[in-house]
């Protein structure tokens, strides 16, 4: 299997983070990845939030899910600026290959992260939308959080045949 494939079998989400900082130039590697996600008509209305470790602290005080954000190193929060955006819900899915990529960029560093997912949900989002001072027409899908992983997990090792049907939908 060659390290892609292996990079994204591997992928896991990470909770808990070591203290061991991640430089700079490494989150803007991980934020270059999601740059190159792709866009439904080439629109990009896909735009970032960078938080380091002193707004993640704070973040942190305001979500219900706080380990992460107080032990991860860098977070990437992941909107869309929908104000003359035309091309209805396209944005989720450019703003899904965004966080993807960083999910994948992070396992290819040696990094951990979680796909912090906030759309749509009510527990999460006013949060998040408040802290991050979002004005109307700008949504947030998600955050993803990255530092050295404090824990392991096993990676995926390959197809899971009672989820997939062939040809059409069957029970």
């Amino acid at each position: 299997m060659n390290e892609t494939l292996m990079n994204i079998m591997a992928r896991r989400s990470i909770r808990r983070y070591t203290e061991e900082p991640v430089c700079e130039s490494t989150m803007k590697l991980v934020l270059a990845a999601a740059c190159a996600a792709p866009s439904a008509k080439g629109e990009r209305p896909v735009r970032f939030v960078v938080l380091d470790k002193k707004r993640m602290g704070s973040l942190a005080e305001k979500v219900q899910q706080k380990d992460p954000f107080r032990e991860g190193q860098w977070a990437i929060a992941v909107l869309a600026d929908l104000r003359g955006y035309d091309s209805g819900l396209a944005w989720i899915e450019d703003g899904a290959a965004a966080m993807e990529n960083m999910q994948i960029a992070c396992k290819s560093l040696g990094l951990g992260s979680l796909w912090y997912g906030v759309y749509r949900r009510a527990a999460k989002e006013a949060a998040v939308r408040e802290f991050l001072q979002l004005p109307d027409g700008v949504e947030v899908l998600g955050i993803t959080v990255m530092g050295y992983a404090a824990e392991r997990k096993e990676a995926y090792s390959g197809v899971d045949e009672s989820k997939v049907r062939y040809g059409i939908w069957s029970e």
